[in-house]
């Protein structure tokens, strides 16, 4: 019984010590992987003395900028106040809702084009002559 252990010892230990006789394949190298791109910068946003405490802002102070900065349901919001607003503030009486939208994005643009005039210049541009 043992020879029996001795033999199976043995085997073990010169199993152990042998290498193999061809090495494994190695893997084909991949490519490195190059960083991201790297996005440039938005452009550098011009803000308005227009808030003046938390939540507090001067209406007719606000810039484009601050709009195009907002989160999207705060620039919805701020959008249809100040199509309210400037209506109010020429005298427009009547306002056609199936142009709001259109016009919304005209302002839109108008504040993409000119970020650093306030809002209701930019409404008042946009919509010279329209409801």
């Amino acid at each position: 019984m043992k020879r029996y252990y001795v033999a199976v010892l043995l085997g073990c230990c010169l199993g152990a010590c042998t290498q193999p006789s061809a090495p494994p394949p190695q893997l084909a190298a991949t490519p490195p992987i190059p960083p991201p791109e790297v996005a440039p910068p938005p452009p550098k946003r011009v803000s308005s003395e227009a808030q003046i405490a938390p939540g507090l802002w001067v209406a007719g102070q606000v810039r484009c900028s601050d709009l195009l900065g907002a989160a999207d349901d705060d620039r919805e919001a701020a959008a249809m106040f100040y199509y309210g607003y400037v209506a109010a503030e020429t005298g427009i009486r009547i306002i056609d809702v199936n142009q709001i939208d259109g016009n919304v994005r005209r302002v839109m643009d108008q504040c993409a084009a000119a970020p650093n005039i306030t809002v209701p210049q930019a409404f008042r541009q946009a919509l010279s002559g329209r409801g």
